[in-house]
This record gives C-alpha cells, sequence and structure tokens, in this order.
C-alpha cells in the first residue's frame, strides 16, 4: 500500500473550501447550524492516535504474527487504510471549516449569523487539521520496519 500523497489531501481540502465558501453564500438561509459535529472528528482522531501508539508498540516488541496473543498484520494493514481515509476527511472538514471561516470572517458586522457561526468554523477548521494529523501518523505507524537486507547489511547485530 502506497503512503497517501499530500497533493491529494491539499486537493481535496481546496475543493471543500471552495465548495463552502461558494455554497455558503447561495444558501445561508437554508443551511442547518454548523454546531458540535466537530466533536466527532476529534473522537476519531484521539482512536486514531491511541490505535497508532498501540500498533507502534506491538511492532517495536516484535509483537506481530499470527499468534493469539499478537496483532495479525491484516489487523495494522486495515489500520492504514483508516489512517489514510482519516486523513481525507480531516483535509476535507480542514477545508470546510476554512471555507465557511472566510465567508463569515468580513461578515461579522453585518450578518447575525457570522458571530454564531464563525468559533464552530474554526474548530471544524481545527479539529480537522488534529485529524490529518491523527490520520497520517497512523499510516506511518502501520508501516512495516526496514530488515537486514534493505539496510544493505549494515544493521549492528544485537
Amino acid at each position: 500500500m502506497t503512503r497517501i500523497a499530500v497533493s491529494t489531501l491539499v486537493l481535496v481540502a481546496l475543493v471543500a473550501g471552495v465548495g463552502a465558501y461558494v455554497l455558503t453564500g447561495s444558501f445561508l438561509g437554508s443551511m442547518t447550524p454548523i454546531g458540535w459535529g466537530w466533536v466527532t472528528l476529534l473522537v476519531v482522531a484521539l482512536i486514531d492516535l491511541l490505535l497508532a501508539l498501540r500498533i507502534r508498540s506491538a511492532i517495536d516488541d516484535g509483537g506481530v504474527g499470527q499468534d493469539r496473543s499478537q496483532m495479525h498484520p491484516l489487523t495494522i494493514a486495515r489500520s492504514a487504510a483508516l489512517g489514510q481515509a482519516s486523513a481525507v476527511l480531516g483535509s476535507a472538514a480542514v477545508g470546510l471549516g476554512a471555507g465557511f471561516s472566510l465567508y463569515f470572517l468580513p461578515r461579522l458586522g453585518e450578518l447575525a449569523v457570522a458571530g454564531d457561526e464563525l468559533p464552530a468554523s474554526v474548530a471544524v477548521l481545527v479539529s480537522g487539521a488534529l485529524l490529518v494529523g491523527a490520520g497520517l501518523f497512523l499510516e506511518s505507524a502501520c508501516e512495516t520496519p526496514p530488515s537486514d537486507e534493505d539496510a544493505g547489511g549494515l544493521a549492528q547485530p544485537t
């Protein structure tokens, strides 16, 4: 499995941001409030972080294998896919939060809803950025360490 490209994450955030900005201007009267949905992003980021720490510990301790007491390699591969999906979801949230914030910030004096929605927009932006970081950390924690042959035979004996 190849690592997710940073350019992909930037493109997702850019498309979501432009879409949020344009569509907010068109549908502001019929939109529901942003609310507390950003908390879900923080919960997923916390789960990604804890899973990454558990996987990294299992890899470092040699606890990866087919035994019941070990972490199955397929679980680690699925976790890498979860990390990539979390990073994409987080970048979409960053784009949405940025688009909403850029729309509401200059209109604080003229729109009453701007003052109500700006803090939630910034919260979506920040929680999305945390989810991107947690997803990329989970993806990197699932990488297999290089073997002695991959290091060119320069590994130190233990």
